[in-house]
């Protein structure tokens, strides 16, 4: 059993591979979407485009922590609840274990995500008032003035009148149900933490346990660590001991991730309370092989 839990009468949730679904079935209507590049992040998209642009984007990297979560599979199948915000993500979530991205984000992904509000474009309206209302800045631009002076003076507007000129945070001003939080993490790195957590995890499922090395050297994850024949025992040494803080570092953020996730949180890699810390005992140096 994993920790303490909590019993809830959590309704079950039934996924549905729709992987079968022709485009023509899909919802017509176009979607916006925070979490997409910037260069396609103000324009609407069906559901399909959507699937396209989130392959690889930290969308997906959430719907692969929630799916990799032992916590969420253990209260799927126990019916016990480690936090209110778990059953939520599940509700959110559903059950993953068994579905695709494609099939997922056709199904409920892009409900999840996509924001409940349209995005608002700089428009022309009627009116000489200057008000703020709604989070909206009524202007009127003279148009004899040069283009260089108009961008300076609305700059100069922006500062006065928005709360955020200096740190905007757009997750703040999010109508998506699933939100993202801003970090400085990418999906790039989030995704190799969870390829190093996945593959660690399933070396010990076909061997029991493994040296945190063996992960490391099976992913080439620093080439100049992997032991090549002809290194002197002092160097075979030297580099599992680099190769396994490097796994150990990335499997701890993994864990993170996956925790967090668990409870509808993403990305963070802050230490989570249902993470157990290691301690290491002080000949640990001499006993990486061991």
């Amino acid at each position: 059993m994993i920790g303490a839990a909590l019993k809830s009468s959590v309704p079950r949730v039934n996924t549905i591979d729709l992987g079968f679904m022709k485009t023509s079935d899909l919802p017509k209507l176009g979607f916006f979407f925070k979490g997409f590049p910037e260069d396609v992040r103000f324009r609407r998209h069906t559901v399909p485009e959507a699937l396209e642009i989130a392959k690889g984007t930290m969308y997906e990297a959430w719907y692969r922590a929630v799916k990799l979560s032992p916590y969420i599979a253990h209260a799927i199948d126990t019916n016990e609840w480690r936090s209110q915000q778990q059953q939520d993500t599940y509700s959110r979530f559903g059950d993953l274990r068994g579905t695709t991205f494609d099939s997922w984000w056709k199904e409920r992904g892009y409900e999840l995500f996509m924001e409940k509000d349209d995005f608002k474009k700089i428009g022309v309206r009627e009116g000489s008032a200057q008000e703020v209302k709604d989070k909206t800045l009524i202007l009127e631009i003279p148009l004899t003035v040069s283009p260089a002076t108009l961008k300076q003076q609305f700059d100069d507007l922006l500062r006065q009148h928005h709360e955020h000129y200096k740190r905007f945070d757009r997750w703040q001003h999010s109508s998506a149900t699933g939100r993202l939080q801003s970090s400085k993490l990418t999906s790039v790195s989030i995704n190799l933490y969870l390829d190093v957590y996945q593959h660690w995890q399933s070396m010990c499922d076909l061997e029991g346990s493994v040296n945190l090395y063996e992960v490391g050297e099976a992913m080439a994850l620093n080439p100049r660590l992997v032991v090549k024949h002809g290194d002197l025992g002092s160097d075979v040494r030297e580099k599992h001991l680099k190769m396994s803080l490097l796994v150990s570092e990335y499997l701890e953020k993994a864990k993170n991730l996956i925790a967090h996730a668990s409870e509808g949180i993403f990305p963070c890699t802050e230490n989570h309370d249902w993470i157990e810390r290691s301690t290491r005992s002080a000949n640990w140096r001499q006993n990486i092989d061991e």
